[in-house]
């Protein structure tokens, strides 16, 4: 049986009078000099191809031919070629029961029912609404023509940041549309057989907000199956995916001492009077854990609010400071950093929808020790201090609440979770 000892994976978008296209085009040479070529519009079924002889010297001329009429590499990973890729080796695990086994050390149906809930979320969120599909076999998120690889993860970032201004300022103009169909050959989307419009592709913040939500999504499922090499003669991968320690918490003076810093710290102008908390987690990160910088004092304890799909990644990775493109897209008002509430009602805005986030009846709210140093006490939106460790932003003219800024990853600890509802 022959091998393929090359592929070729490009993608092309045109559209003016005359055209609309947004085709892909697949080739792979095989040891026998047989070359195979697929090709087809994006996310339309039945591709066409053929196979042919000629060796590497016709594999090469045709992919010169398609790069001469504006074909580009694709940034993505073929479903087939995925375990073969140089940085990352799949195993047949399903997301849920790598979860499962690596979260729940003894037998717990409470814990069991919420890993579930958050993995099942965390699939919904993605290909809900989108053209993203999830391989159980593989445990991969995936575009229409494969698995999106970190380079196209942060190139797509660079771009939607560009994009940011021009639909914040209502530009959707000639240089919106070309950033909006270079963004479409990173991450390829089923767009139909229609014209595609890139004033209906990203119209709003609303949905450049979603673009960007995809990108950490898929950033984040990469990296959940990810594995590294054992520390043994075995060739075996070992996964490594989630290293943390996760209970409910039983102590009851301490779910005593939370659930009062939840309730007294609300404000009436939330509206989340009726909101409870149905259960609390003890969560510990160990990178985070072992990476934090308890010399940074005074330490604060804090709310931070995350949509349910987000909270398996969170508990995966930590909370990470995105890259810097990230705060014009999200709009923060004191840079790129993790922001945290000394209120329980400002972080529930961000779990049931208040600030934009996708809206539930279940909350969920970590609680978090920052390590903030040397503080900056503002009272207005400022950007990154470069001679302070932290902003505490005070309720004033500018703001209705505190909020708390940490900019580097060694300032922050997770230790709860909270259910709320």
């Amino acid at each position: 049986m022959a091998n393929i000892i090359k592929e070729a994976r490009l993608i092309y978008l045109e559209q003016n009078d005359q055209t609309n296209s947004y085709k892909w085009w697949n080739a792979q040479l095989f040891d026998d000099n047989k070359v195979k070529v697929q090709y087809g519009r994006v996310g339309a079924e039945n591709p066409q191809g053929g196979e042919w002889d000629g060796g590497e010297a016709y594999f090469n001329k045709k992919i010169a031919e398609k790069k001469r009429k504006g074909y580009v590499e694709q940034k993505t990973i073929g479903s087939a070629t995925a375990s073969s890729a140089p940085s990352v080796t799949v195993k047949n695990s399903d997301l849920l029961e790598i979860a499962k086994k690596q979260i729940i050390k003894t037998s717990n149906p409470i814990l069991e029912r919420l890993i579930k809930r958050l993995v099942d979320s965390n699939i919904h969120k993605i290909t809900s609404s989108t053209q993203i599909t999830y391989n159980s076999t593989t445990g991969l998120f995936s575009t229409p023509l494969g698995v999106l690889t970190l380079e196209g993860i942060t190139e797509a970032r660079d771009i939607l940041a560009d994009i940011s201004p021009l639909v914040k300022q209502n530009k959707l103009n000639e240089d919106f549309n070309k950033l909006v169909f270079k963004y479409l050959t990173i991450v390829p989307q089923s767009l139909g057989m229609k014209r595609i419009r890139p004033e209906e592709v990203i119209p709003n913040n609303d949905a450049l907000q979603k673009q960007l939500d995809l990108i950490d999504s898929l950033e984040a499922s990469y990296n959940a199956v990810k594995t590294v090499k054992p520390i043994t003669p075995s060739d075996k991968p070992l996964e490594e995916v989630f290293k943390l320690d996760m209970d409910v918490l039983n102590d009851d003076k301490e779910r005593n001492r939370l659930n009062d810093y939840f309730e007294k710290s609300k404000k009436d102008m939330h509206n989340y009077n009726r909101v409870k908390v149905r259960e609390f987690y003890k969560v510990n990160i160990h990178s985070m854990t072992n990476a934090f910088n308890d010399k940074l004092i005074p330490i604060k304890e804090v709310f931070h609010g995350s949509s349910e799909a987000n909270c398996l990644s969170i508990m995966k990775s930590g909370l990470k400071i995105n890259p810097p493109s990230t705060a014009a897209i999200a709009g923060k008002m004191f840079g790129n950093g993790v922001y945290g509430a000394i209120n329980s009602s400002k972080s529930m805005g961000y779990t049931f929808g208040r600030w934009g986030q996708s809206s539930s009846d279940t909350g969920w709210l970590f609680i978090c020790n920052f390590a903030m140093g040397k503080i900056k006490t503002v009272y207005n939106s400022c950007s990154k201090p470069n001679d302070h460790d932290s902003v505490w932003a005070k309720a004033g003219s500018g703001l209705h609440n505190d909020e708390l800024i940490v900019y580097r990853e060694n300032q922050i600890k997770i230790k709860y979770l909270l259910e709320i509802k």
